[in-house]
């Protein structure tokens, strides 16, 4: 027996989570819940409810996705404009936070600086990372982390995750990430076995 139903899941193509239960009574009638969900991290997603439909077999086979696809596309865009909107206030705080930085740098006296960094390495017999590169590491490593919360792969996120050691300056963004990812991880966790 052949069914498009997948077909017209990928025909809508919009990336994320369908969440089906399937309930059949004894007189052969179903009741459908279906839940689109997306990675966002904001809590609001959570108030999303499934959306529910009634019928015989033969009603749902003819309905089911004329009366899923509208909602189930707004849902996306919902959470796809929720989530670019946290990022743009991440992404502004961080702004803000380097602009206070370089403000305070610009305080300080570059002379005085030098030699305290120049003394700092002789003292340790050993020279600092580049500046550049450790920057540069840090945002592949935040790039690989995006992109593996994009495909719910959190323990591996988890795992890329710098240490707030070896970053002291991000420790509060490392924390909160790290919060972030290990709730998501778990939310999955239980939504798997759910299924």
């Amino acid at each position: 027996m052949k069914t498009n139903f997948f077909e017209n899941i990928a025909s809508l193509q919009i990336p994320g989570i369908w969440k089906l239960v399937i309930e059949t009574d004894t007189d052969g009638n179903f009741t459908v819940s279906e839940l689109f969900t997306k990675t966002c991290g904001d809590k609001a997603v959570n108030r999303i409810i499934p959306l529910s439909l009634n019928g015989t077999a033969q009603e749902l086979d003819e309905e089911f996705f004329s009366r899923v696809t509208a909602p189930v596309l707004k849902s996306a865009e919902l959470q796809t404009n929720m989530e670019a909107h946290l990022k743009s206030v991440e992404d502004a705080r961080l702004a803000s936070k380097m602009e206070q930085d370089k403000k305070a740098k610009a305080l300080k006296p570059k002379a005085e600086s030098k030699n305290a960094e120049l003394e700092e390495d002789i003292e340790l017999g050993e020279t600092k990372p580049n500046k550049e590169e450790r920057k540069k590491a840090y945002e592949e490593a935040m790039k690989k982390i995006a992109e593996c919360n994009d495909h719910c792969q959190y323990v591996e996120a988890l795992a890329l995750l710098p240490s707030a050691t070896d970053y002291p300056e991000k420790q509060a963004e490392l924390e909160k990430k790290h919060a972030d990812l290990t709730r998501k991880k778990e939310q999955h966790e239980k939504m798997m076995q759910l299924f």
